[in-house]
């Protein structure tokens, strides 16, 4: 997880060097017409580490820090790194699919950031950790207050948001996220599975 969050600061850096020219979103992000087509397929992997502001990176950044470690005690160190990689490629498909299926100008937007992979790692906690408590911020009546909720509240919420807001024109891609989440489910449900079978198992 580490290695992921520090990759993503020295790529933001990088960008802001380069004091994030356009060039950059084009020639790494994912462009959904085109990578269709069987071009550029190389940005579904780099379009991961581009970020497209400081918001952008830090809410990234800060959900991994938070879902990421438990998440990758389950899976094994080079199964998260792999799958973190397969939940990305997962959400830019099918952010892909749908931008072109929908036409307009949206399939030939340049797409970036690790919504997709750390959506995945969301609902691998969601299956792995459906009644551990995340420190949220919750309104109450006047004010917004901090609160523990369960994880399957917190994520359930988060996602029922991510399909209401999937069908409208917008700057975030929320099937990009689905696609994610729906591929860390599929993936984490085996793992929990087998996990427990050997919990049953008695060697000799």
């Amino acid at each position: 997880m580490w290695i992921l969050i520090v990759t993503n600061v020295i790529v933001f850096w990088w960008e802001l060097s380069e004091g994030f020219d356009d060039s950059i979103f084009y020639l790494y992000g994912e462009i959904p017409a085109l990578v269709l087509r069987g071009s550029r397929l190389f940005t579904l992997f780099t379009s991961m580490f581009i970020h497209a502001d400081f918001l952008h990176i830090i809410g990234n950044m800060l959900f991994l820090f938070i879902f990421g470690d438990n998440v990758e005690d389950r899976f094994g160190h080079l199964s998260f790194f792999l799958l973190y990689f397969l939940f990305g490629i997962a959400g830019g498909l099918s952010h892909s699919i749908f931008a072109v299926q929908a036409g307009g100008t949206e399939q030939l937007i340049p797409t970036v950031g690790a919504s997709g992979a750390i959506s995945g790692i969301l609902g691998a906690y969601l299956v792995f950790f459906p009644r551990a408590r995340i420190m949220s911020l919750v309104p109450s009546f006047l004010f917004i207050r901090l609160a523990r909720v369960p994880a399957f509240i917190f994520i359930g919420l988060w996602f029922i948001l991510q399909l209401l807001y999937s069908g409208g024109a917008s700057s975030v891609a929320y099937m990009a996220h689905i696609g994610g989440f729906v591929a860390g489910l599929v993936v984490a449900l085996p793992f929990r599975t087998i996990k427990k079978g050997r919990q049953g198992v008695l060697s000799r």
